[in-house]
């Protein structure tokens, strides 16, 4: 029963670290600093345009910078313009290539 005991995971004092694909640890990824984040709903890349839900944060200013993550990773930077409706707003795409399903933070 203590040999099970002491086989256990190794972890660091930073916790547990889960491997990724290409050897990075998921404690090297990107964390958001706050709650504050939107979903992708709709990207017109054509356009440069994307529509944001903040169903469950806070909606950001116009004119506001926002960065895109995927899989813990910066993708694309927004500029929010407008319209909002609801809990929904349009973003200009200022640099990268953010895909539907896509987190969006304040920088």
């Amino acid at each position: 029963m203590v040999l099970a005991l002491a086989a256990g995971c190794a972890a660091t004092k930073e916790g547990p670290a889960e491997r990724r694909p290409g050897g990075l640890v998921s404690r090297d990824l990107v964390r958001p600093l706050d709650g504050t984040t939107a979903k992708l709903l709709l990207v017109n890349a054509r356009l440069r345009f994307v529509v944001l839900d903040y169903s469950l944060s806070p909606m950001p200013g116009f004119g506001q910078r926002l960065e895109v993550v995927r899989d813990g990773r910066k993708v694309a930077e927004l500029k929010v313009t407008g319209p909002a409706r609801g809990s929904t707003t349009a973003a200009d795409i200022v640099s990268g290539e953010p895909r539907p399903g896509d987190v969006a933070r304040v920088e």
